[in-house]
């Protein structure tokens, strides 16, 4: 997202440039979702560290 005027989505065929305000929308309240599900910094690092060890195994 640029800002609320557009949106750019990189596909394995292709590029999308989105500027309807309606569709905008939808990619901002999606991206809130996933940043607040996100984890940061040390709860981050723990989780890769666990998925490394469950993978090294």
């Amino acid at each position: 997202m640029f800002d609320d005027e557009q949106v750019a989505v990189e596909l394995v065929s292709g590029h999308l440039t989105v500027t309807q305000p309606r569709e905008i929308a939808m990619y901002a309240q999606v991206f809130t979702e996933l940043a607040d599900a996100a984890v940061y910094g040390a709860a981050a690092r723990s989780r890769i560290m666990a998925a490394i060890s469950v993978i090294s195994e």
